[in-house]
């Protein structure tokens, strides 16, 4: 019967499991990734909090245009993305997790 509650137990462990590696590996690939690039455009959208009816969830996303000639959309904070103008010129360093402006 203990042989039953070990595999029992570790059946129920294993997707909890999987999503803590699945979040680790993509934060590690977050911080192991660096580019450069031009801000292009910036987009503010709102959506009903499903939660909440009478909240709003706000989205901040930058589109840069990256050295390598790619078109990518950042999402990021309400703060950093007001102190963004379109030209500005941001990175995100090899080994940090968020982008800064040059």
């Amino acid at each position: 019967m203990n042989g039953c509650l070990t595999v029992g137990g570790i059946i129920f462990l294993l997707p909890f499991i999987a999503v803590i590696y699945l979040i680790i590996k993509l934060v590690v690939k977050g911080k192991n990734e660096g580019w450069k690039g031009t801000v292009i455009n910036k987009l503010h959208k709102t959506k009903d909090d499903f939660d909440h009816p009478h909240k709003k969830e706000h989205f901040y996303t930058l589109t840069v245009n990256m050295t390598d000639g790619q078109e990518r959309h950042i999402g990021v904070s309400e703060e950093f993305w007001k102190s963004c103008k379109v030209g500005d010129v941001i990175e995100k360093p090899k080994g940090q997790l968020y982008p800064k402006k040059v």
